[in-house]
C-alpha cells in the first residue's frame, strides 16, 4: 500500500518537474536569444557556433533553474493532492503527513548528491567549451582595463600579482615565491612589473628580496631588476586569468590548499567553494519548503503556491548572495556566509512542517 503510494506521489512530482524544467529552459533561451540576437550578427557568428553556444548552455540554464523546479512541482503535486481530498483520505486512512511527504524529502536528499556532480562536472565542462563563442560574442578582443587578484603556478614558482593593467603591461604588488621542492628558497616583493617588449623580460621597481639558506635569512633591497618569468608573458596573462566562478569544487580544493602553503589570503575562493555545496543543498531545502507551504495553506490553489514559490526562491537567492558577499569581504567566515542561509530555511521549514496536523 505504501509503496503504490510512494510510486503515485514520485509519478505526479516527476510529471510537474520535466514540465516547468523545460519551460525554464525554454524560456531561458528565448530571452537570451532576444537579448543577443544583434551581437550573433554583428560580430558575425555562424549559425552553428550560435547553436552549439545554446546547446552547451542548457546546462547551465537547467542549474539555475533546478531550486525553482523542485520547488514549484513540489508545491503543485501537493496543491493537486489537496483538491482532489486525496490527503484528507490517507490521513483518515491513518497515513500521517510525514509519511506522505517521506518519499519528496528523499527526492530532495538524492538531488542534493546529483545537483553537486551535474554542476560541477558537466555545467563546468559544458561552460568551459562555451568560453571561445562567449568571447566572440562579447568582443572580447577588447579587454577590460584592469584585473585583479592574479595567481600562477610555474614550475618552482609561485606569483602572485595584485592588480594587472591591460593597456600598459603594468602589474602592482607582485610577489613570488621560489620553492626546492616543499622548502621555500627565496621571495622577491616588488612594488611595480612593467613588460620590457624588446627584451621580452619583466623589469621589477621597488624590489625586496628575501634568500633562505642553511637556516639564515638574507635581506636584498634593489631600485629595479629585470627577470626572466618563464611561461609568463602579457598575452598569457590576458589569455587565462584564475577565477573562482570558473573552477569546480576539486580545483577550488586544491587551489586554496597552495594559497595556504604559501600563505596567502584564499577567503574569495573558500566562499566559492562552499557556496558550491551550499546551493546544491537547496534542493532539499526546497522540497521541503514546498511540502510545508502547501500543507499549512491547504486551500491554497495553483496561482497562490507559484506566488509563494517565488517569493521564497527569491528571498533565497537574495541571502545567499548576501552572505556570499560579506564572506568576500571577511566580515562573517567563509563557511557560514554561504550556509547560514540554509540552515535558517532548514530550520524555518522544518518548524513549519512539524507544526502542522499530521
Amino acid at each position: 500500500m505504501k509503496k503504490i503510494l510512494d510510486q503515485y506521489i514520485l509519478k505526479k512530482f516527476f510529471i510537474n518537474f520535466i514540465y516547468i524544467i523545460l519551460s525554464f529552459t525554454i524560456i531561458f533561451i528565448i530571452v537570451d536569444i532576444i537579448d543577443n540576437i544583434d551581437k550573433f550578427i554583428s560580430r558575425g557568428i555562424s549559425n552553428k557556433e550560435m547553436f552549439d553556444y545554446y546547446l552547451l548552455s542548457v546546462p547551465w540554464y537547467i542549474s539555475i533553474a533546478l531550486p525553482m523546479t523542485l520547488l514549484i512541482s513540489t508545491i503543485i503535486t501537493f496543491v493537486t493532492l489537496q483538491k482532489n481530498n486525496e490527503i484528507t483520505a490517507l490521513k483518515a486512512s491513518g497515513v500521517s503527513i510525514y509519511r506522505i511527504s517521506s518519499s519528496l524529502i528523499l527526492t530532495g536528499i538524492i538531488f542534493c548528491f546529483i545537483s553537486f556532480y551535474f554542476e560541477n562536472i558537466i555545467v563546468m565542462n559544458t561552460l568551459n567549451e562555451r568560453i571561445p563563442i562567449e568571447k566572440k560574442l562579447k568582443n572580447k578582443k577588447i579587454f577590460n582595463s584592469k584585473k585583479s587578484d592574479i595567481y600562477y603556478h610555474l614550475d618552482n614558482a609561485f606569483i602572485a600579482i595584485k592588480n594587472y593593467n591591460y593597456s600598459s603591461d603594468i602589474g602592482n604588488n607582485i610577489s613570488i615565491q621560489f620553492y626546492n621542492g616543499p622548502d621555500l628558497r627565496s621571495r622577491i616583493d616588488a612594488e611595480k612589473m612593467i613588460w620590457d617588449k624588446n627584451l621580452n623580460k619583466w623589469k621589477l621597481m621597488e624590489i625586496n628580496i628575501r634568500e633562505w639558506t642553511n637556516g639564515n635569512i638574507l635581506f636584498t633591497n634593489k631600485l629595479d631588476s629585470l627577470i626572466n618569468i618563464s611561461d609568463l608573458s602579457p598575452s598569457i596573462i590576458k589569455k587565462d586569468n584564475i577565477n573562482p566562478e570558473e573552477m569546480n569544487y576539486w580545483e577550488l580544493s586544491s587551489f586554496i590548499d597552495k594559497l595556504k602553503n604559501k600563505g596567502l589570503s584564499y577567503t574569495r575562493w573558500s566562499v566559492n567553494k562552499y557556496f558550491k555545496t551550499a546551493f546544491c543543498c537547496s534542493s532539499l531545502i526546497m522540497i521541503l519548503f514546498g511540502i510545508a507551504l502547501s500543507i499549512t495553506s491547504p486551500r491554497s490553489n495553483y496561482t497562490t503556491g507559484i506566488g509563494l514559490s517565488i517569493v521564497v526562491i527569491f528571498l533565497y537567492y537574495l541571502l545567499i548572495k548576501l552572505g556570499q558577499s560579506l564572506g568576500y569581504n571577511a566580515v562573517i567566515p567563509p563557511f557560514l556566509s554561504v550556509w547560514f542561509v540554509n540552515i535558517l530555511f532548514i530550520i524555518f521549514g522544518a518548524f513549519m512542517l512539524l507544526k502542522t496536523r499530521t
